[in-house]
């Protein structure tokens, strides 16, 4: 016969106790180390890349440059 863990009973209930429901603000207090937020230090943009005229592909390749020029910038703004 196999290793049975949980003992059942003829129902197939398990002697287990129920567990609690998650408690947001008790969790809170017993965890203010992993509440507490971290620093937004990014700036609020539209993230949305002009039109280039082309198609998809010269699009998605412009929006890439873009994007990377923009972090670049953002990039050594955040290091001075």
């Amino acid at each position: 016969m196999s290793d049975i863990y949980v003992m059942q009973n003829a129902k197939g209930e398990t002697d287990s106790p129920i567990p609690a429901e998650f408690d947001p603000i008790r969790w809170a207090l017993l965890n203010p180390w992993l509440s507490e937020g971290q620093p937004d230090d990014r700036t609020p943009m539209n993230g949305s890349v002009k039109d280039s005229g082309g198609p998809p592909s010269v699009q998605r390749s412009f929006a890439r440059r873009s994007h990377q020029a923009m972090f670049k910038k953002w990039s050594q703004a955040r290091r001075d």
